[in-house]
């Protein structure tokens, strides 16, 4: 009987535990993620990858060919796509802060890259997140 009890509390505590610790569906959170940056006009090539990893941590990454000739034309496009990113991260399940470290280039020119925090600063350290996302685009 008192073998039982514990293990009936133990196992509560364990499901406790492993709830609150959840990850998300990476491969769901990808598929959102690319959907919502493809169907954007200013979308012309790219993946966007999303890992989230015990030892890696949470990242949104990538390299995106958008639509603009120059510079400042990627960088409102860029725009577009983090907003659309915020927002689509937000509805997902489960999901942490992540790390966003996406960069853009127009068609034609690779070397011309805009990276996120080009687009919109951290507010710490050296990497724009999900939260510096959410607070830019007021969501």
């Amino acid at each position: 009987m008192r073998a039982t009890r514990r293990a009936v509390l133990l196992g509560g505590l364990a499901l406790s535990v492993g709830a609150c610790g959840r990850r998300s569906d990476a491969r769901a959170v990808q598929e959102a993620l690319q959907s919502a940056v493809s169907a954007l006009p200013v979308y012309v090539d790219g993946r966007v990858q999303y890992q989230d990893s015990a030892s890696a941590g949470t990242t949104i990454s990538g390299v995106l060919t958008l639509q603009g000739a120059d510079r400042t034309a990627v960088a409102a496009a860029l725009g577009s796509v983090l907003e659309a990113v915020a927002r689509t991260y937000r509805e997902q399940p489960h999901v942490r802060t992540a790390f966003v470290r996406l960069e853009a280039h127009p068609t034609g020119n690779p070397a011309e890259r805009v990276p996120t925090a080009g687009v919109v600063p951290p507010s710490t350290g050296s990497n724009t997140t999900t939260e510096d996302l959410e607070e830019h685009f007021d969501l």
